[in-house]
């Protein structure tokens, strides 16, 4: 059997698994509150990813301008910084 690759080798100690819940968590009160019409496609898109095996890092990157762009237009500057934290740290 061959051994499991782990693509986030490089991210070792820099809790890049809770640091993405932390920005899903910030994000689920717009999900709720649809303040957005793309929150659901956004939703819709996450859970083919998952289906395709890629994770929640990878959905985040995938969307990262629209998100910034979004969270701007909402003003909601404590999780566009979170967002903004991941990217420099993670992608």
């Amino acid at each position: 059997m061959a051994e499991e690759f782990d693509r986030y080798v490089s991210f070792r100690n820099v809790e890049w698994e809770s640091r993405t819940a932390e920005v899903f968590g910030l994000l689920q009160t717009h999900f709720e509150t649809r303040s957005s019409p793309f929150w659901d496609y956004f939703l819709k898109q996450r859970s083919i990813a998952h289906a395709q095996g890629l994770d929640d890092l990878r959905v985040l990157h995938n969307f990262l301008p629209t998100l910034k762009d979004i969270l701007e237009d909402l003003k909601d500057a404590h999780t566009l910084h979170k967002l903004e934290e991941l990217e420099d740290r993670c992608m």
